[in-house]
């Protein structure tokens, strides 16, 4: 799961003429290849290591849910 929050990445210059590629061909379905290899996959890898599950929300659940009685 991603961690929602500002993230930069940088694209190659080959992925940069892919993209042109793409705009100028309106190509959909190479778009969303595009978007799953050239950016989702980089955004992904600039979290590894900061990735949290939607499970781990620290402290005791038993506590917490006491609190919200």
């Amino acid at each position: 799961m991603l961690e929602i929050r500002k993230t930069a990445i940088a694209l190659e210059e080959e992925e940069l003429l892919e993209l042109e590629r793409i705009i100028v061909d309106r190509d959909e379905k190479e778009a969303l290849i595009f978007l799953k290899k050239s950016v989702y996959d980089k955004v992904v890898h600039s979290q590894q290591g900061k990735l949290k599950s939607h499970l781990d929300t620290g402290g005791d659940p038993v506590e917490r849910f006491r609190q919200k009685l």
